[in-house]
């Protein structure tokens, strides 16, 4: 048997800072496990590090400056520049008209100007045959995309989760060069079965190149036992963003018909408009936001609480990691049947809504889901353990990877 190989972690900050990519501290544990060494290289640089497995080194690569608008303009007029332009407008539907605008040439630049120093990282490093893993399909993925295609490394793919795949998620039009992308990585390991689909029938070039590998977390173990709520508590928990629609949550609640306490978990540029709505329909006795708490605080709650249920209305999600915490809890949850929600969320662990249901449609799921005796704790526990585990998905994503760089001819 040959030995581990290492791996190239490309991200968005981790491990920079607390809030991003929370879901890595997890999986990087066991992916540390299996390979001999793993360099970690974030686009964006944030105050604090957290901590990381002895054989993990974070690399601070030259992008985490801000580029010179001269080197930029020069990558855009760069030979590889032109060959992605190409392969973009031979594909229906890929961007398009969007081409020229500010931010899918400014993508475009930076992913050049990361391409010739990833180049250099492994010459330097003697890394052609490692794996090169990003953790999204919209981060350095085209600079990756293009390293494989010049046969510089043998191994490249990437993760797919929400805003990296959907349409509804960029403002401006699709996911910026996604054929591009697909032309050079080796595999798309998408999160969820419906982003699978989604991206089978808009990039042609991934359907022989997508799979599905789901994220987990960790098992805590047997869940406390049911009890009657004389007063539910419900939860919410994720960035106070438009798409998460939590400032519906106060008029959901006032239509329940019964007091409840309200908790959120998480903090963003949605808060005023979401302590107005609690000070027109809230009880601010009963209602509280929590601000900006770590993944380790989110789930110390959870085991310190008996949360009633987990309530989302994102109207866009990937494989929510949320949900699966709750469920590893034995926490029922109530959300938007969005992405690959359904894929957490059935009628053995939770209620799945209408994306378009009023807040009194709402209302009346989650007045289902606190009926005494809807839901049985142990089976939603028993269900997600699994189908979430974190060290039975991220073994298998492991194997997965192993697998692939086996079959790959080595880089030249």
């Amino acid at each position: 048997m040959s030995a581990s190989p290492e791996l190239v972690l490309l991200t968005a900050e981790y491990p920079f800072g607390n809030r991003s990519e929370p879901f890595l501290e997890t999986e990087i544990e066991v992916l540390a496990e299996r390979f001999r060494r793993i360099y970690v290289l974030p686009s964006h640089r944030r105050d604090g590090i957290r901590s990381m497995p002895a054989n993990v080194e974070l690399v601070e690569m030259d992008w985490l400056e801000e580029p010179a608008r001269r080197a930029k303009q020069a990558a855009l007029a760069s030979r590889e520049a032109a060959r992605v332009l190409r392969w973009t407008l031979r594909t229906p539907g890929d961007i398009g008209p969007q081409l020229a605008s500010r931010l899918y040439l400014d993508i475009l630049a930076r992913n050049i100007l990361k391409l010739r120093s990833l180049r250099r990282f492994v010459q330097e490093r003697d890394l052609g045959n490692a794996i090169f893993y990003d953790y999204w399909f919209e981060n350095s993925t085209l600079a990756l995309a293009l390293l494989r295609e010049s046969n510089t490394i043998g191994t490249a793919v990437a993760r797919a989760h929400g805003f990296d795949v959907y349409e509804e998620r960029w403002d401006g039009g699709p996911v910026p060069f996604r054929q591009a992308k697909a032309k050079g990585l080796d595999m798309v390991f998408a999160v969820s079965r419906a982003g699978l689909r989604y991206l089978d029938d808009r990039v042609p070039g991934l359907r022989e190149k997508v799979t599905v590998q789901p994220l987990g977390v960790r098992d805590p173990g047997p869940v406390s036992p049911e009890q009657i709520d004389t007063t539910p508590l419900i939860v919410t928990c994720g960035n106070l963003i438009p798409i998460k629609r939590v400032h519906l949550v106060p008029e959901v609640l006032t239509r329940l018909g019964r007091p409840v306490r309200w908790v959120h978990l998480g903090d963003g540029p949605e808060r005023s408009r979401v302590e107005t709505a609690i000070s027109r329909d809230g009880d601010e006795n009963q209602w509280t936001l929590r601000g900006h708490v770590d993944n380790r605080e989110v789930l110390c709650f959870y085991s310190r609480n008996h949360v009633s249920a987990l309530l989302s209305l994102s109207e866009s999600e990937g494989l929510p990691v949320s949900m699966m915490e709750a469920q590893s809890y034995g926490i029922p949850v109530v959300a938007c049947a969005v992405g690959g929600v359904p894929e957490i969320v059935d009628d053995r662990t939770g209620i799945l809504l209408d994306p378009h249901a009023s807040p009194s449609a709402i209302a009346e799921g989650l007045k289902a889901a606190l009926e005494p005796g809807r839901f049985d704790r142990t089976v939603v526990h028993e269900l997600f353990r699994d189908r979430f585990d974190a060290g039975s998905n991220y073994n298998a994503f492991a194997d997965a990877l192993i697998e692939l760089h086996e079959r790959r001819a080595p880089a030249v």
